[in-house]
């Protein structure tokens, strides 16, 4: 009961924070010229990359979320997406670019024939090599699997890509937590023949990114499970892969909640980095930044030092895939309150993977150089690659002269 009484006071002094920012007339004036601004509008690119012999390869991450599925109608509402809170989100500070709305395919339904080739189309044009897709799967129960699905099914979509494990829980917070849970994740006896024969169609395909006849994998948090049976996981899958004529699986797990641990020791091959995961103590939170309602609760951080000073070019003993983000911000997610914003312009961004491309040249052999983004379509964390209606193709523009400006 007592719960119930601090969730509702939450709920109220929310709806008040949200009252008084929409009677404040000025406000609204500005959220509209936020989104008619079209001065930093780059159009689509009359010149698109072609691939060189030697050119790194940019994976995207990206999430198979935006359509209605009945998990979502029943814990946010009829017809819920992702585009629900991103259509709604509002500015939490003066300077803050929201509400960031989607130019060229606009809101669209993953589901609708054309969205993804036309998504494929746009990523080739600037560079991009592959998507690297979330797969949501609990002990055999598959979840956001329709455009996975769609996918497979096209084998007309030219492109590459591979599979990330979002082996979190799913809650209803996006956070991984363990409230409100929509689905646990368990890794239950048996689970290793039951994952494999889901993804045995995808990895078979020729569009599925394999390192020496191995399928990439990647594996978001190994650390949620107990270590020996996620090897004994492991194990029996990469047995597995190899009764079907793979050499076996080439693993990765994520940085997040991996930080201090040896991927090696948990039966992977590398880490993928996966920003801003290990970079919440590099970027100094800024104090100062004039809060549109006093009393919010999100925390804004400054990346100018952590560009400047190259703090993601790190030493490990072990190998590990780079990666980097356009922008992030998951304010539209959490409203008023507990939301990140980290403030990073087009320069620094470009310097970022400028250097992570650079640093993949010389640490890995030509088959392994992978450079990863976050994301193609992270919208409600304000990761995004696709086009928005006040910036272009501004993003995209920015990957393929990284890309065609460090070839050797």
């Amino acid at each position: 009961m007592l719960k119930k009484i601090k969730r509702r006071i939450k709920d109220f002094q929310r709806w008040k924070a949200r009252h008084r920012v929409f009677s404040w007339p000025s406000y609204g004036k500005w959220v509209e010229e936020i989104k008619q601004d079209k001065s930093q509008f780059v159009p689509f690119t009359d010149k698109p990359y072609q691939r060189e012999e030697g050119d790194v390869k940019i994976f995207a991450y990206y999430l198979t979320q935006f359509h209605a599925i009945p998990e979502n109608d029943d814990a946010h509402g009829k017809g819920f997406t992702e585009w629900t809170n991103v259509a709604s989100a509002q500015p939490h500070f003066v300077g803050h670019y929201q509400p960031k709305i989607p130019y060229d395919l606009g809101f669209y339904n993953l589901l609708m024939p054309g969205v993804m080739e036309r998504q494929v189309e746009i990523a080739k044009a600037y560079g991009i090599y592959g998507f690297c897709f979330y797969y949501y799967w609990f002990s055999g129960k598959k979840v956001l699997e329709k455009p996975l699905e769609y996918w497979l099914a096209h084998k007309e979509i030219d492109f590459h890509y591979h599979f990330c494990w979002a082996n979190e829980n799913w809650s209803k917070l996006w956070d991984g937590g363990n409230q409100e849970l929509i689905f646990e994740q368990k890794l239950q006896d048996g689970d290793a023949d039951k994952f494999l024969n889901d993804i045995l169609p995808y990895i078979k395909d020729e569009r599925y990114e394999k390192i020496d006849n191995k399928p990439i994998l990647m594996i978001y948090r190994p650390s949620l499970f107990a270590k020996q049976k996620f090897l004994d996981f492991l194990a029996r899958l990469d047995n597995l892969a190899k009764q079907n004529g793979f050499d076996g699986f080439y693993l990765t797990c994520s940085t997040f909640g991996m930080e201090e641990e040896n991927p090696i020791e948990w039966g992977m091959q590398a880490k993928t980095e996966f920003p801003p995961h290990g970079m919440w103590n590099k970027c100094a939170e800024m104090r100062t930044v004039d809060r549109l309602i006093p009393t919010t609760n999100f925390i804004v951080r400054d990346m100018s030092n952590y560009i400047q000073n190259k703090l993601y070019l790190t030493k490990e003993d072990y190998p590990v895939f780079r990666a980097c983000f356009p922008s992030w911000d998951n304010t539209p997610r959490k409203a008023w309150s507990k939301g990140w914003c980290f403030l990073l312009n087009d320069e620094q961004f470009f310097m970022w993977l400028t250097d992570i491309i650079q640093w993949t040249k010389k640490h890995h052999a030509k088959n392994q150089q992978y450079v990863y983004i976050n994301a193609w379509n992270e919208w409600g964390e304000g990761a995004i690659l696709e086009p928005t209606i006040r910036d272009g193709y501004k993003k995209n523009e920015i990957v393929k002269q990284c890309v065609e400006n460090n070839r050797i």
